[in-house]
């Protein structure tokens, strides 16, 4: 039986004979890599046709869309952020959208539909200006309903430019199929925050499916200047926030909020513990970050919780990577791990600790 081999990326592949399904596939542009390697694991007969956008790429795969997504649907995939199948392509010409856009929605009249355009990696942003997107946006703006439930139809849609020319790329799945039911996997948020960190931890509890409890003490490592702090004040936890800078006002006036005003290695000797939650989102090193938090376990209540970012460099961001998880499973049990889409050289975990 012939096999397909993974290429290289950005590589053009000669379509394959036999019958193959296509895909856009989205994840960070700085875990490209390790993404096609999350993939390949379950499916290693994937080929990468080409690079669309950063982090944007063209798949060819010889199963269906329902097979390759299956591996994904109950856990979480580490660094893939979106999926869609692609059953349809045309030109950036308004009449060709919309004809097949029509008889798209024909076929699938409760699909909302998700539009996106891809940024260019030729021209950037100022081709967006260009007279036939206005017409294919506006287009699209008709028929863009509210974000669909995870239960609805979705119709996909990527304008993204293929070597010399704008394509539009469309498919219909389900909203369980794509990994998240938002385009490009960017849930939209109904809270404000003050900075994408914020962003970051409301995204780490809803894909680790953490429910905090009203009451409970968090201790918040690296604070300043106070979004994942904000956060938790939101869900009715008291916080003990360190930091060696200034918290934004509001929460140096907070009853609720016990600033510390130092690094976290100063206060160790100090803490004021057991905490239910603990939190970090420093600006350390992955491995000195994970040697500070095995310190802080004993810190944390049996039945608590931490959440964790680790900042990550390149170009070894695999071997950082495992050697954290070996510091940290000295006194947690690392539940899960996610590239979240509100990182971006990093990785979030969600820890609990080990129990002797």
């Amino acid at each position: 039986m012939e096999h397909l081999i993974a290429t290289p990326i950005g590589e053009i592949v000669a379509p394959y004979t036999r019958s193959v399904n296509h895909s856009i596939l989205t994840c960070s542009p700085y875990f490209v890599e390790l993404a096609v390697n999350e993939i390949c694991r379950s499916h290693p007969s994937i080929i990468v046709l080409d690079t669309l956008s950063p982090g944007c790429l063209l798949i060819q795969a010889p199963v269906s869309f329902d097979q390759l997504t299956r591996p994904f649907r109950e856990h979480l995939p580490i660094y893939l952020h979106h999926l869609f199948p692609i059953q349809k392509t045309v030109s950036l010409d308004i009449s060709s959208v919309k004809q097949a856009i029509e008889k798209l929605m024909s076929q699938h009249p409760t699909a909302t539909i998700q539009a996106r355009i891809l940024p260019d990696m030729v021209n950037g942003a100022d081709a967006v200006a260009m007279p036939p997107f206005n017409e294919v946006v506006q287009f699209f703006q008709r028929w863009e309903g509210p974000s669909p439930a995870v239960t609805g139809k979705i119709l996909s849609v990527a304008i993204a430019r293929q070597h010399t020319k704008w394509r539009v790329f469309m498919g219909v799945s389900w909203a369980n199929q794509n990994i998240s039911p938002y385009a490009g996997g960017v849930r939209p948020y109904k809270v404000q925050m003050p900075n994408r960190a914020g962003y970051k931890l409301l995204e780490a509890l809803t894909d680790f499916g953490i429910r905090l409890r009203e009451g409970d003490h968090a201790l918040d490592l690296g604070a300043a200047p106070g979004a994942w702090t904000m956060v938790l004040r939101q869900r009715g936890l008291k916080v003990t926030a360190v930091a060696p800078t200034e918290m934004y006002p509001n929460l140096l006036d907070d009853p609720m909020v016990m600033y510390r005003g130092m690094t976290a290695e100063n206060y160790l000797p100090q803490a004021e513990g057991p905490f239910d939650v603990i939190t970090n989102d420093m600006r350390m090193d992955a491995q000195d970050s994970s040697r500070l938090m095995v310190q802080y376990a004993k810190l944390l209540r049996p039945d608590g919780l931490a959440i964790v970012t680790l900042k990550l460099r390149q170009p070894n961001m695999r071997r950082l990577m495992d050697h954290s998880f070996r510091i940290l499973r000295q006194a947690y049990k690392i539940m899960q791990v996610r590239q979240l889409v509100s990182n971006r050289q990093e990785v979030c975990l969600f820890l609990r600790p080990k129990i002797e």
